[in-house]
């Protein structure tokens, strides 16, 4: 097997299929899928969300991890999808990434959406896991980071609805202590435009200029809403402003980042290539952020990523998933592309991911660094990981006849 290096004349898309036609292909024979159940962060600051998980299963007993990003009442819903598609498209010859990524697209039919996006995300990020660990070597180099390990990470706090700022002063107390550089709140979780802006302005005023304040505003119905908050914080510009209109809305994004001449970030609702390709050219963001788990798969991030390099804006991929096979899958990409921004990481699901995970990488001082292991390098504890789910199916890969 040869090792990927980048060779000047070539897309990316192109060096990293080269790459991996020189593989000998995976001969998938399983397919497993957990669900785990919801609880609540073990400092009790929030919620911890379910997870899907999935687990491939090669003929020499290799297994790469992947996982989907799931909304509430869909979970058993896109579990179903991945095992219907790896059924239908994985079975018979060797696949790799690219393969699959063709054969996801003909089966869908053009008909796509989160949720099938999301599965045939969680199946690409383990065939990744699983070609990288056959090259021996960490997913982050296969996509060409030349040994890069560490990326800027920032901490999002979710808070229940309607927080009062002794919430957030406490919970960005914490934060710093833990080492966080860059911190993102929602501030219309507070129902009252005048209290929220005033929390806003309040806790940066206590963070002070070392801290990176982001502000998602979750995309209102009425853009409107968004401007008239903007004006209550002026002349404070956040890092970044995210969502302050719906995704889909790409005209109102754009009148907004006139208007207000803030960095807007969106993109973590929406999948697939053709969306963040019209929001380029709309020129409707300064930095896009497609989930890692739902955009479609890596491939897709990574084509995304270039299309936004060439427009000099930036990536800084959405992760509201477990901490562990999700969130590694997530710095990989960001350490392989060049235009990567801060990348997300929830600091309340980090305690659960713990219990059933040795992860792929460790936290200091804001930054991530990777670990050496091969693949995502994510170790999953399979008897833990039982003990916290809900929901267990698996499916053989029966060769057609």
């Amino acid at each position: 097997m040869k090792v990927f290096k980048k060779e000047e004349g070539k897309s990316s898309l192109e060096r990293w299929s080269e790459t991996i036609s020189l593989m000998s292909g995976l001969q998938l024979i399983r397919v497993e899928t957990w669900i785990t159940t919801s609880t609540h962060s073990e400092d009790n600051c929030g919620a911890v969300k379910p997870f899907l998980f999935v687990r491939l299963t090669n003929n020499d007993e290799t297994v790469g991890w992947g996982e989907a990003f799931v909304n509430p009442c869909r979970e058993k819903a896109v579990a179903e999808i991945i095992h219907a598609l790896t059924q239908a498209a994985l079975t018979g010859d060797a696949v790799t990434p690219f393969s699959f990524q063709k054969l996801a697209y003909q089966i869908s039919g053009q008909h796509r959406g989160l949720d099938y996006m999301a599965a045939t995300s969680a199946i690409e990020i383990a065939l990744w896991d699983l070609a990288a660990k056959q090259l021996k070597m960490p997913l982050c180099d296969l996509l060409g980071a030349k040994g890069q390990r560490e990326i800027a990470i920032y901490a999002n706090y979710y808070s229940r609805p309607n927080p009062t700022i002794e919430t957030y002063l406490e919970r960005a107390k914490v934060l710093m202590a833990q080492g966080f550089r860059a911190i993102k709140i929602h501030p219309l979780q507070i129902s009252n435009l005048k209290a929220a802006a005033d929390c806003v302005l309040q806790l940066k005023a206590f963070v002070g200029d070392d801290i990176d304040l982001m502000l998602d505003l979750g995309g209102p119905q009425n853009p409107d809403q968004s401007r008239e908050f903007m004006a209550l914080i002026a002349p404070f510009k956040p890092y970044w402003l995210e969502e302050p209109a719906d995704g889909e809305d790409i005209q109102s994004l754009v009148n907004i980042r006139q208007s207000t001449g803030q960095r807007i970030m969106t993109g973590e609702k929406q999948c697939g290539v053709p969306h963040f390709r019209s929001l380029l050219a709309a020129g409707a963001a300064d930095i896009l952020n497609p989930d890692i788990a739902g955009v479609g798969g890596i491939l897709d991030l990574l084509e995304i990523a270039a299309m936004a390099h060439s427009k000099d804006v930036s990536v800084s991929p959405h992760c509201w998933n477990s901490m562990t096979i999700a969130a590694a899958a997530m710095l990989h990409v960001c350490c392989a592309i060049p235009n990567a921004e801060m990348a997300e990481i929830y600091p309340e699901f980090l305690a659960h991911g713990a219990r059933m995970a040795t992860n792929g990488f460790a936290i200091e001082n804001g930054r991530a660094m990777l670990s050496e292991r091969p693949g995502l390098g994510v170790e999953i504890n399979e008897k833990a990981l039982f003990e916290l789910s809900a929901h267990y199916q698996m499916s053989d890969l029966i060769k057609p006849i």
